[in-house]
């Protein structure tokens, strides 16, 4: 993965087909939104493998397609250009190391958004969901809360910034800074319910 200036980035996949000879190649750029979507896509993939809650999960972004089955453990890769299609394996932390870079890159430019710095603040109030208190190791929940709070975090900046946002009227407004919480707080719980095994 490759950050371009735009905000985008360029994803390139070198892979060795069994059946043909020499590298082959599966590339793609990938604007703002679509970089978002798979940052998210790979935060919550990396979540659940953190708590064990490996289920299918599948992004589709302008062409390009990534799914996941755990009876496969690898992450497969499909790149749909015109008539052809690419199609490609890849080990799932091989993906996801390559995806924390981006994460970050991300999250730095949610942080600077208009107002990235009230939900950042709503966010670090929200108390961890009871789905985490259960988990084993108390270090393991935090790390949890941590990645559960940046999904959310990039969510519901995507949402203020959009026009004539109900969200982003609530952070104006100061009689409406409730209603932000609740719905700051809304959002973690579903992440939550979404994410986390019933089990944990």
């Amino acid at each position: 993965m490759e950050a371009r200036e735009d905000g985008g980035a360029r994803l390139a996949l070198n892979l060795k087909h069994a059946s043909r000879s020499g590298i082959q190649r599966i590339s793609c750029d990938l604007p703002l939104a679509g970089l978002q979507q798979l940052v998210i896509f790979a935060e919550a993939l990396s979540l659940r493998k953190r708590l064990g809650h490996l289920v299918e999960t599948d992004v589709s972004i302008d062409g390009l397609e990534m799914s996941y089955d755990p009876a496969q453990r690898e992450l497969q890769v499909a790149r749909q250009a015109g008539y052809s299609r690419q199609t490609a394996r890849m080990p799932v932390e091989m993906f996801l190391t390559e995806m924390a870079e981006m994460t970050d890159i991300c999250i730095v430019r949610a942080e600077a958004s208009k107002h990235g710095p009230a939900l950042k603040c709503l966010l670090a109030a929200c108390a961890a969901p009871a789905e985490l208190e259960g988990l084993l190791r108390e270090d393991e929940a935090d790390l949890a809360m941590h990645q559960l709070r940046e999904i959310a975090f990039l969510l519901l900046v995507q949402e203020a910034s959009a026009r004539g946002s109900a969200l982003a009227r609530m952070l104006r407004g100061k009689k409406s800074q409730d209603q932000a919480r609740e719905a700051v707080s809304g959002l973690v719980l579903d992440l939550a319910a979404e994410l986390v095994p019933v089990s944990a």
